[in-house]
């Protein structure tokens, strides 16, 4: 561990923890693994300076485990019902092995709508706060029993690195059944060595994680590309990130024990507001606006607000509010923003000036589309 890996850790106060489902649950026993979540408590318990923000994965997992599934079912109904009664199980375990420890833990179920949504994500912000302040663990998890494809926010990976930027983390731990990111598969190769810090994540690095298809396991969700994706988020708004397996390292030992196996990532040293970080990175957009080629040129080189005379169409439906993606001709991403029509309106407004707009809506009606305050550019 070199001088400067262990000063940044010195300064770690805010940690974001996902840990995955083949750690939290254990197959051939049929269970939670309560061993690992008594170990968890105790480990932090050790590092009670730091304030600690659990994601959890394993509640589909716990009640495929208790229904006797075998395979992570398909069918939503059967996923949401899994979820409903493996997230009983899962807390239970949580909240017995922290009170062990006298440490008080709290359940926190999202969606991506909470997100999606400033008010509600700064009131999600306020009521997380709130828990650190009173040394309560949050134990966050997607809403399975009642999410859809249309609310979800992904896999547990994008959860965490959302969480974390919402939250504005110091350092995103990510445990896994991997002690870290190799330079080739080690269950392929057994010369594969480990990579122990990334000062970038880059395309290069990217590409060492496989198939970006790859699902993990029979009650897993994401793979290793899932995980360099949420780390490259959070890096890049000023988070560092550390990846390694659960079943060897503790959060305790990760600061603790300079020994300790798997890979420290970097953050940049541009920290990102939190307005920028929620419009870049963790919100879900809920359609899109193609612009044509003047319309980009003026947002990248005078950074200025998206007017109708620009926009040539208007992908799926969407309210006054809502953050929307700007994309080129080409379909390519250039930016991000708060929209102040909705789609339907929007459509109506197409190409037009600002005096056709009045004239059909009123001088009220807004100029611009997307104010370039409301507006950051992505490419």
């Amino acid at each position: 561990m070199s001088e400067t890996h262990k000063q940044t850790l010195k300064n770690i106060k805010r940690v974001v923890l996902k840990i995955g489902s083949n750690i939290l649950v254990d197959s051939k026993q049929g269970a939670v693994n309560k061993r690992f979540i008594e170990a968890l408590a105790a480990s932090i318990k050790n590092i009670e300076d730091k304030e600690i923000v659990i994601v959890t994965s394993g509640a589909v997992g716990a009640g495929m485990l208790k229904l006797g599934y075998k395979e992570k079912p398909s069918v939503i109904p059967e996923k949401q019902t899994c979820a409903s009664v493996g997230q009983i199980e899962l807390m239970h375990v949580y909240s017995q092995a922290f009170a062990n420890e006298n440490i008080t833990v709290g359940q926190v179920l999202l969606s991506a709508e909470d997100f999606r949504h400033r008010d509600r994500y700064k009131n999600l912000q306020n009521m997380i706060h709130l828990m650190l302040s009173k040394k309560i663990i949050p134990i966050i998890n997607e809403n399975d029993s009642v999410a859809t494809a249309e609310i979800k926010v992904g896999d547990n990976d994008k959860l965490s690195s959302d969480v974390a930027l919402f939250l504005d983390a110091d350092l995103l731990l990510l445990f896994t059944d991997e002690d870290g990111l190799f330079d080739d598969n080690p269950k392929i190769n057994p010369k594969a060595k480990l990579i122990p810090l990334v000062s970038k994540i880059d395309e290069s690095i990217l590409s060492l994680a496989g198939d970006p298809n790859s699902t993990g396991s029979a009650v897993s969700t994401g793979g290793m590309y899932s995980k360099l994706k949420a780390i490259k988020a959070v890096v890049e708004s000023g988070c560092h990130a550390f990846l390694a397996n659960g079943r060897r390292v503790l959060p305790h030992s990760v600061f603790l024990d300079e020994s300790t196996v798997g890979t420290f990532f970097m953050a940049s040293h541009k920290r990102l507001s939190s307005r920028k970080r929620w419009l870049t990175f963790v919100s879900s957009p809920k359609g899109s606006l193609v612009v044509d080629a003047g319309g980009i040129r003026a947002l990248k080189n005078t950074h200025s607000s998206l007017l109708p005379v620009g926009i040539l169409s208007v992908v799926h439906q969407f309210d006054a509010g809502d953050l929307v993606n700007v994309l080129d001709e080409s379909g390519n991403l250039v930016a991000r923003g708060i929209t102040k029509y909705d789609s339907e309106t929007l459509r109506l407004l197409l190409r037009k000036k600002t005096y056709e707009i009045h004239a059909l809506l009123g001088d009220k009606a807004p100029e611009e589309v997307i104010h370039k305050n409301d507006l950051v550019l992505l490419a």
